[in-house]
């Protein structure tokens, strides 16, 4: 996965049966954030950030900040992996 310095959206079903919502994801290089190891994003929507999600080099998902379930968190995670694909 290649580390871009650009945002971009992804739209992602948080609310089973609801409209997919649209979030703004940015890559963070903040070194206390991240590392070679790991990509941190920010995820925004309506310029509110909602949480910091980091990926390992499995491509499993952790929040470091923010109050998403795990299950959003993953189903964040899987829609900024197929970006990068």
């Amino acid at each position: 996965m290649d580390h871009q310095d650009k945002s971009f959206n992804i739209s992602v079903e948080i609310n089973q049966g609801l409209e997919p919502l649209t979030f703004t994801i940015i890559p963070v290089d903040d070194t206390s954030l991240s590392n070679k190891e790991t990509l941190t994003f920010k995820v925004t929507r309506d310029k509110e950030t909602i949480a910091i999600l980091k990926s390992d080099q499995q491509h499993s998902w952790q929040q470091l900040e923010g109050k998403l379930d795990q299950k959003d968190v993953n189903a964040i995670g899987s829609a900024i992996d197929a970006h990068y694909r």
